[in-house]
């Protein structure tokens, strides 16, 4: 008899053991719905931020083509005045519009226009190109987070798998 409960406690050490590896099995997956879960909400809310970034993103590329025709179309007519008043200058001074020097300041305005319209061009170029690599910048921090989020879990059920499998390991010896 006294050999007999030295042999249960090994029996209910066991037993123990198995039940916990078992429950370390469940845990598993248990851990890996959430972690499924987890990631799903956090696709989600991503795909919401970014919808919502490239609905801003059109409507600044809107503005921008919006205001770049008003500033063309204000471009052009401050050139009809510049011209015209030019012009004026020119024929009260007895001056002829065809005349070689007359022509040389007429295209001077028209050179200063065409180069102010290329620098806003330019400046609307840069912009358009700063929303799109916002969004790209946004997409790929959105990539990062995700693959981040899946490494970490998968850190963490790993680490957990091992320790509950080392404690079973530890029971039997």
């Amino acid at each position: 008899m006294g050999s007999f409960i030295p042999v249960a406690l090994q029996v209910v050490s066991a037993f123990t053991a198995v039940s916990s590896a078992f429950n370390a099995v469940s845990n598993i997956g248990a851990q890996d719905r959430q972690n499924d879960l987890a990631l799903a909400q956090l696709r989600a809310q991503q795909q919401q931020q970014q919808q919502i970034s490239a609905q801003d993103a059109a409507f600044k590329r809107q503005e921008i083509t919006l205001q770049a025709e008003k500033a063309e179309a204000a471009r052009r007519n401050a050139l009809k005045r510049a011209v015209a008043r030019q012009r004026a200058g020119f024929g009260g001074a007895g001056i002829s519009s065809g005349d070689g020097s007359s022509e040389a300041v007429l295209l001077g305005l028209f050179a200063e226009s065409e180069e102010e319209k290329a620098n806003r061009e330019k400046l609307d170029n840069i912009k358009l190109q700063t929303l799109d690599q916002n969004l790209s910048n946004q997409s790929r921090v959105n990539t990062l987070k995700r693959t981040q989020l899946s490494d970490r879990h998968k850190l963490t059920s790993t680490t957990s798998t091992l320790d509950e499998i080392g404690d079973v390991f530890r029971v039997f010896q």
